[in-house]
């Protein structure tokens, strides 16, 4: 639904303030439900000034883009906390988990007690609480963010009986079957967190979102899981989760409070000075990394201040731009907001794509597609098994391709042709009114439009797969006719959570690509300097799923016998476009190479 972006606020005589900036996704503005819940958001949150809730500074519009200026929590979310802890082989400190409930119990209070000037009361009910919208900072903070699809009096976009929402897993029973919510229901979704954390593993699973809502509805909750929790723990979880509100805890401050009276000894809290060492121990790289990234922009700025300053590679820095990106490739424009209002922005580089605040994300390659080729990217990444996002950039359009074990398994895009209802639609197998009816259903339920089109059943799961595929493919190949841009991999960035194995070979892609979609007039310049080099065969094996042509396997096995030059091999094989286009190929994937003459 929106980016996250890290910008800095520059005042009056060298002040200055990290914030974090979230825009809604551009191709989202014409539904207007999705906007009210974006604005929603905003004004909910805006009011509440609580050490454990993220504080929101403003609600701007920018382009017509609406936008949030917003408390930066530099650390990471619980979700990236236990996935790290899981990699790690750790399992989370049972103190550590009393410390993140008891602040979240604080601040869900707050939340729900909370009153206008006028006395009236809100009536607040956060509906979302779930491991990503609860950040955890290097500091020891413990804060609750996101509020967009939170219950309130003076909300914009009223939920209509019904619909759910909220993230499945972590949703009431109450809230499961469409029934009116309280703040019993935050106080459920609290306890599926904290058995989580207790127990290291997801309380609820099923192999779709619709076999665990129905689950979440007929009461059922796996609690042999909780087994191994000590009783007085248990004894608290298992109120939290008691499938009746009435036989819940009846507010936050009445769980905290026995939370607090058991919390004694070998289970006293977390402080905060402790919580914060565990998570700068646990996130060492990205600790460093974020205090280098603030020093850099630090330097970055008093370059800019200085007449003549230049940047650490010296280059000279002129005015900084603000970022202003719809899309989470990231990127610099025309200003934001009006200077009066919220001071200038420096441009930093984007977080990751997120609806939460995180830590600085560091791309670990980057560079100019004018001068490394997409062939040599999509290459490294196969080879080294990679999974993390490679965001693409040719402005006006931005593309994020999402890996895992150096195969594709997604692809984000801001060309709205591209968006996959569009290309269901574009192909004939998804009819308008249909598309409209899974668009209102996704904004409905805060979920993926693809989740929505299974949930109404308009294909089945094997045949949207499919079809998912072929839209991933063509985006990727599409990539292929471009002849400048900007790249960026970031290791181990998520997919999409409900991603799956699409069949996709990355060098089955880059075979396709180079031979139908990759201008002649790239190749040709690549090898301009090279056609008097003789050719050889170097590198081992080809890559298993390459799949040369009958064609092209002769026109190697003529390299590997001849050692012959690309002048020569045309002169052979008379199809100048197969032969450069095969050598170029074969050369970008390290299995040809050079040798010039003296």
């Amino acid at each position: 639904m929106a980016d996250v972006y890290r910008a800095r606020v520059i005042g009056f005589r060298g002040f200055s303030r990290t914030i974090a900036i979230k825009r809604i996704h551009p191709h989202l503005l014409e539904r207007e439900r999705f906007v009210r819940m974006f604005t929603d958001e905003a004004k909910i949150a805006s009011q509440l000034v609580h050490p454990n809730i993220v504080q929101i500074h403003e609600l701007g519009e920018e382009a017509g883009v609406p936008f949030i200026a917003m408390e930066l929590v530099p650390g990471q979310d619980l979700y990236h906390v236990q996935r790290r802890l899981v990699e790690t082989w750790q399992s989370c400190p049972w103190r550590m988990a009393i410390r993140i409930v008891l602040e979240l119990c604080a601040g869900l209070q707050y939340a729900h007690d909370f009153r206008r000037v006028d006395g009236e009361h809100q009536e607040i009910v956060h509906r979302d609480v779930s491991p990503r919208n609860v950040l955890i900072s290097f500091t020891g903070e413990v804060k609750l963010t996101d509020f967009g699809v939170a219950r309130a009096r003076d909300r914009e976009e009223e939920t209509r009986h019904g619909l759910i929402k909220g993230k499945v897993r972590y949703i009431s029973p109450e809230g499961a079957t469409g029934k009116p919510v309280d703040r019993r229901s935050d106080i459920f979704s609290l306890g599926i967190v904290f058995a989580e954390m207790l127990t290291m593993r997801q309380l609820r699973e099923g192999p779709s979102d619709i076999s665990i809502l129905t689950s979440i509805r007929e009461g059922r909750v796996d609690r042999e899981q909780l087994s191994g929790v000590t009783p007085i723990l248990r004894r608290i979880v298992d109120r939290a989760l008691a499938p009746d509100p009435d036989q819940r805890y009846p507010d936050a401050v009445s769980l905290r409070d026995e939370l607090l009276d058991v919390a004694k000894g070998e289970l006293a809290p977390m402080t905060a000075d402790e919580l914060g060492e565990f998570m700068r121990r646990l996130f060492a790289e990205e600790y460093q990394r974020d205090k280098e990234h603030e020093q850099e922009v630090d330097r970055a700025m008093t370059a800019a201040r200085r007449p003549g300053g230049v940047l650490a590679d010296g280059r000279s820095p002129g005015r900084l731009r603000p970022i202003r990106r719809g899309d989470q490739t990231g990127g610099a424009a025309d200003a934001l907001p009006d200077e009066d209002a919220a001071g200038e922005l420096v441009e930093v580089p984007p977080l990751p794509a997120a609806a939460t605040p995180t830590a600085t994300e560091a791309p670990q390659m980057e560079g100019d597609l004018s001068r490394t080729s997409l062939v040599r990217i999509l290459h490294h990444l196969a080879v080294e098994e990679a999974s993390g996002r490679l965001d693409l950039r040719r402005d006006p359009v931005q593309k994020s391709v999402f890996f895992e074990d150096g195969e594709p398994v997604f692809v984000e895009s801001n060309v709205g042709a591209e968006l996959f209802g569009e290309h269901l639609v574009a192909r004939g197998v998804l009819e308008r009114a249909d598309q409209t009816r899974a668009l209102d259903l996704a904004a409905d339920e805060a979920t993926s439009f693809i989740e929505a089109l299974l949930k109404l059943q308009i294909f089945p799961p094997h045949q949207l797969y499919r079809h998912l595929a072929d839209q991933v493919r063509d985006r990727i190949l599409d990539l292929f006719t471009w002849t400048a841009g900007r790249f960026a991999f970031f290791d181990n960035a998520p997919a999409p959570e409900w991603t799956m194995p699409l069949g996709l070979r990355s060098h089955r892609m880059i075979h396709e690509g180079v031979r139908d979609h990759l201008p002649l007039v790239v190749v040709r310049r690549a090898l301009s300097g090279l056609v008097r080099g003789h050719l050889t065969r170097v590198g081992g094996e080809l890559p298993p799923f390459l799949q040369l042509t009958g064609r092209e396997q002769r026109i190697l096995r003529t390299i590997e016998l001849e050692r012959c030059t690309v002048s020569e091999l045309l002169r052979k094989e008379r199809d100048e476009e197969q032969v450069l286009r095969l050598v170029y190929l074969l050369s970008e994937i390290e299995r040809l190479a050079f040798t010039l003459p003296s």
